[in-house]
C-alpha cells in the first residue's frame, strides 16, 4: 500500500519514480513553483492556492482539479485537459494554455492576462468578471461561454470562434447558424463579432 502523499517533495520523489496518477491528491497552499510534471494525472486534486508559477503541466490531466487562487503565471498547460476545473480567482498571468481543454471550467475573476488560448476550447466556461486582458484568443472556441463583466480589452474577439457567448455587457451573441459538428467552424459571422466590438468601444468612450 502507497504511503500518502503529504508534502511536494514526496509528490516529486514519486513522480521521478514512476508514477503519474496522483488522481484525488490533496496539497492545500503547497510551494511548487517551477516543477516540471508534464503528462501528470491530476484529476479531482485540490490545490487550491498552490503556487505553481513556472509550472510545466503540459498534456496533463487535470479534469476536476481544484486550483482556486492558485499561483499560474507563465505555467505551462499546453494541451492540458482541464474540464470543469475550479480556477476561480486564480492568477494566470502569461501562462501558456494552447489547445488546452477548459470546456466547463470556473475561471470567474480570475487573471488570465496576456494568456496565450489560442485553439483552446472555452465551451460552456465561466469567465465571469474575468482579466482577459492582451489575451490571444486565436481559434480558441467560445460556444456558450460566459463572459460577463470580462475585461477584454486588446483581445481581437474576430480570431475566436463564438456562438451563444454572453459578452462582458450581458449581451448573448448569437450566430447566424445553429452550431454544427465541425468544431472548426465559426458559427457568428466576422461583420457581426466587428460590431459588436465596435458598439462596445463607442459605449465605453461615452
Amino acid at each position: 500500500m502507497k504511503s500518502p502523499i503529504r508534502h511536494p517533495q514526496q509528490l516529486l520523489d514519486a513522480y521521478q519514480a514512476g508514477q503519474e496518477n496522483f488522481s484525488d491528491l490533496i496539497l492545500k497552499a503547497v510551494d511548487l513553483r517551477g516543477v516540471y510534471l508534464p503528462f501528470i494525472n491530476l484529476e479531482s486534486a485540490n490545490l487550491e492556492h498552490a503556487d505553481l508559477r513556472h509550472a510545466i503541466l503540459t498534456g496533463a490531466t487535470l479534469m476536476r482539479i481544484r486550483l482556486q487562487s492558485a499561483q499560474l503565471d507563465k505555467a505551462n498547460l499546453i494541451a492540458a485537459d482541464l474540464i470543469r476545473a475550479n480556477l476561480h480567482q486564480a492568477c494566470l498571468r502569461d501562462a501558456l494554455l494552447s489547445s488546452a481543454n477548459l470546456c466547463g471550467a470556473d475561471l470567474s475573476e480570475a487573471n488570465l492576462q496576456r494568456a496565450t488560448l489560442a485553439g483552446a476550447n472555452l465551451n460552456g466556461a465561466n469567465l465571469r468578471g474575468a482579466d482577459l486582458t492582451g489575451a490571444n484568443l486565436s481559434g480558441a472556441s467560445l460556444f456558450g461561454t460566459n463572459l460577463t463583466g470580462a475585461n477584454l480589452q486588446n483581445v481581437p474577439l474576430e480570431a475566436a470562434k463564438m456562438s451563444y457567448t454572453i459578452m462582458p455587457d450581458g449581451y448573448c451573441l448569437v450566430g447566424e447558424n445553429e452550431i454544427d459538428d465541425d468544431p472548426n467552424k465559426a458559427s457568428v459571422s466576422i461583420a457581426n463579432i466587428s460590431a459588436y466590438s465596435r458598439l462596445a468601444k463607442h459605449l465605453r468612450n461615452n
